[in-house]
């Protein structure tokens, strides 16, 4: 079977996304646990009593948040360097698509499941960019109704993660024997 070659831009833009994904699910899940906001106002309430100090619960919450708000600021940073990685990636596949038209008839039914899966999640991948660019800068008034969808898009991009793993795993213990270090190397060049 003839191997793939990457790219070095293909390959850099592969690993940039999935950095700022993963940075990003990191910056989410400790949101959602350590540095949840009633959890570190709890430890501020135990700290404030051990000296004797009495503050409203309302008030700990209101500096727990302030606490965890730089950690959260480079959520939002990142999801602007992946949307600038996200339009740098729709550029790329434009013009590789492009060049493989011919290649695509010759292409097995799993390949084609294949294209397609990272075709949807991509369109998916922009959706949640767009939700996460609306909390910030869109107006007011859909600002709950778009947070729903972009807290309950990580359900999306774990289910993602965890299809491409094993989709690689599989991959990599079958048919497409050193896929991981093509993805890293690029592989030989075609000639």
């Amino acid at each position: 079977m003839k191997t793939k070659y990457y790219p070095l831009a293909q390959r850099l833009l592969h690993w940039a996304i999935a950095f700022c994904i993963l940075f990003m699910l990191f910056t989410v899940f400790l949101r959602l646990n350590w540095m949840n906001k009633n959890e570190v106002a709890g430890i501020i309430d135990g700290g404030l009593k051990g000296i004797n100090a009495n503050v409203a619960h309302d008030d700990t919450v209101k500096i727990a948040k302030s606490i965890r708000k730089p950690m959260w600021n480079w959520h939002v940073y990142i999801g602007y360097t992946l949307i600038g990685l996200f339009f740098l990636r729709m550029i790329l596949f434009t013009a590789v698509k492009g060049t493989l038209k011919n290649e695509e008839l010759d292409k097995s039914f799993k390949e084609k499941a294949r294209v397609w899966v990272y075709r949807v999640f991509y369109l998916l991948l922009g959706g949640i960019l767009l939700t996460g660019f609306l909390i910030e800068k869109g107006p007011d008034s859909i600002h709950k109704n778009v947070e729903k969808i972009h807290a309950n898009a990580l359900y999306i991009i774990l289910a993602f993660i965890t299809l491409h793993f094993f989709g690689v795993l599989i991959a990599e213990l079958t048919n497409q024997k050193g896929i991981v270090s093509r993805m890293i190397n690029g592989g030989d060049k075609p000639k």
